[in-house]
Formats: structure tokens, C-alpha cells, sequence
């Protein structure tokens, strides 16, 4: 799993070194509207990456879950929940990503949209499994997450706001 971990790591390095200055360019206008291009271009990337090589890693059974988790959900396996990860939350993240290193309202656009996916995810996922899944009241990876899901939507809307 380190090893996933580590190539994710380096793709994510690597593609925002490239694309980060593309996405400040599509956003041009104010200083703020091109780092809020650049955020968004990082943010989506992450959650991107990330969403898609943890939702295959789930569905193949790489992660190891208790399946007494699923307990009173509407999933008996991790197939289907691991799926809906990397092709709902990762695949809507990595259109946003694209889509911000080609048209400015378009990318902003879909970035909210791909925020809102996953804060929606985030929110299922307390909702849907018991409180045995979640040992803590809140972990840093849901921090995290949240967090991204935030630099998905709120530069969105400023740089929609601002110049779009």
C-alpha cells in the first residue's frame, strides 16, 4: 500500500508542478482570480487522484475493512462503495481538473460541482456507516478532506464572483 501511496504522491508533484501555472494562466484577470485558478487546479487534482486510486484500492479489496461495518448499509461488499469513490468523487474531480486548465467558467464551475460531490461523500459516509467506523468524534484525513473540498468550491465561486 506504501508503495501506491508513494507513486500517487509523485503523479500528484509532478502534474501540479506542470499545470498549476496553465490553470493560473486560464484564470486571468486579478491576482486573486489566477490564484484561485491555481488552487482549484491542485485541489481537484488531489481529490482526483487520490479518490480514484483509494476507490480501486477499496473495490479490489486492497484496503481492509471490517465488513461488519456495512452492517445495516445498503452495500454487502466494499465493491460498490469503492466504485461509486473512484468514478463519482474521483471522476467528477478529475473532469474539474481538465476542465480548469481549458475554460476558466467552465472549470470553476465544475470544480463546485466536484466539491460538492465530495463533501456529499463525506457526509454519506457518517451518515450511511455505524459509529464503530469512525473510532474518533473526527480523524485528520476527514480534516483533510473537508479541506479540499472547501478549496473546491470557494475559490470557485470568488473566481466566478470576480472576473468570470
Amino acid at each position: 500500500m506504501i508503495w501506491l501511496s508513494v507513486m500517487v504522491l509523485v503523479a500528484f508533484l509532478a502534474i501540479s508542478v506542470l499545470g498549476t501555472r496553465r490553470a493560473s494562466m486560464i484564470f486571468a484577470g486579478t491576482r486573486l482570480v489566477c490564484i484561485c485558478g491555481a488552487t482549484l487546479f491542485v485541489a481537484n487534482l488531489f481529490v482526483a487522484l487520490t479518490a480514484i486510486f483509494g476507490g480501486i484500492a477499496l473495490a479490489m479489496g486492497v484496503d481492509k475493512f471490517p465488513s461488519a461495518w456495512l452492517v445495516g448499509t445498503p452495500f454487502r461488499s466494499y465493491l460498490i462503495p469503492g466504485l461509486i469513490l473512484a468514478v463519482v468523487v474521483g471522476g467528477s474531480a478529475a473532469f474539474a481538473t481538465i476542465t480548469t486548465l481549458r475554460r476558466a467558467a467552465t472549470g470553476a464551475l465544475a470544480s463546485m460541482l466536484a466539491g460538492a460531490i465530495l463533501l456529499g461523500w463525506l457526509v454519506g459516509e457518517r451518515v450511511i456507516l455505524p459509529a464503530a467506523a469512525f473510532p474518533t468524534q473526527f480523524s485528520w484525513l476527514e480534516a483533510v478532506y473537508i479541506a479540499a473540498g472547501l478549496l473546491m468550491v470557494v475559490p470557485a465561486l470568488m473566481a466566478r464572483r470576480t472576473a468570470l
